[in-house]
């Protein structure tokens, strides 16, 4: 798996450069590592593992965002904006490795290495997702949705792998979420989450297990995904 997000729109001297600077920090499966509403300007360069981003809506439910992998830099919106946190950000699937710097420390390797234009590119690309995230459950069917949620997810944490004797192109992804989680970042209930899985698991497209989904043929997934199966 490669850099996501901000580590993806840099070299590998210069996401070096972020580890060296920060101090370790590890944080278990579950454990926060920045909140809702709360400021601070430290930024988590995430070296190792998976987090999940999430936010508690007006209602009071908790809404899963995003899940994220190493590359990604946590909470450097506050750090750019003095604002408080918009969203938290979770250990998920495992333990996180992250190196920690200071809002300052973060800006003045922003402005050192000329990176000024990949973060704010990164900005842009995380608002466009979101906007887009938005477009889709506005218009495509539940089946769709998930799908197009599954593709997400392992366009940027499946671990490839070769299913059956056609050789399909398939892939494995680990995190710990629940359905209902699935759920709430698509605007689908739990209840139409399983049915939507069992669906997919019927058609051969899919399996699941504790804490995994192997799809077992992303091109076949990829035909759900636009409505042509």
């Amino acid at each position: 798996m490669g850099r996501q997000g901000f580590g993806a729109l840099v070299s590998d001297e210069q996401w070096a450069r972020f580890l060296r600077a920060g101090a370790t920090r590890r944080f278990a499966p579950g454990e926060r590592i920045v909140r809702q509403g709360e400021r601070g300007d430290a930024v988590y360069m995430l070296a190792e593992g998976t987090v999940k981003v999430s936010m508690v809506r007006a209602d009071g439910a908790e809404a899963l965002l995003a899940l994220r992998g190493p590359g990604e830099a946590l909470g450097e919106l506050s750090a750019l904006s003095g604002l408080a946190r918009t969203a938290t950000v979770a250990a998920s699937g495992g333990p996180c490795l992250t190196r920690v710097l200071s809002g300052p420390q973060f800006r003045l390797l922003v402005k050192s290495m000329a990176l000024e234009g990949a973060l704010w590119e990164h900005v842009v690309l995380r608002q466009s997702e979101s906007d887009s995230l938005r477009a889709e459950m506005a218009a495509l069917p539940a089946g769709q949705r998930l799908a197009a949620l599954l593709l997400r997810l392992a366009s940027l944490l499946g671990a490839d792998t070769v299913h059956g004797g056609s050789g399909g192109r398939g892939t494995v992804l680990r995190f710990g979420l629940t359905q209902q989680e699935l759920g709430d970042s698509i605007g689908l209930s739990r209840t139409s989450v399983a049915a939507e899985f069992a669906r997919l698991r019927s058609m051969g497209v899919i399996s699941t297990g504790r804490q995994y989904i192997a799809v077992r043929d992303v091109d076949r997934l990829h035909k759900v995904a636009v409505g042509e199966e």
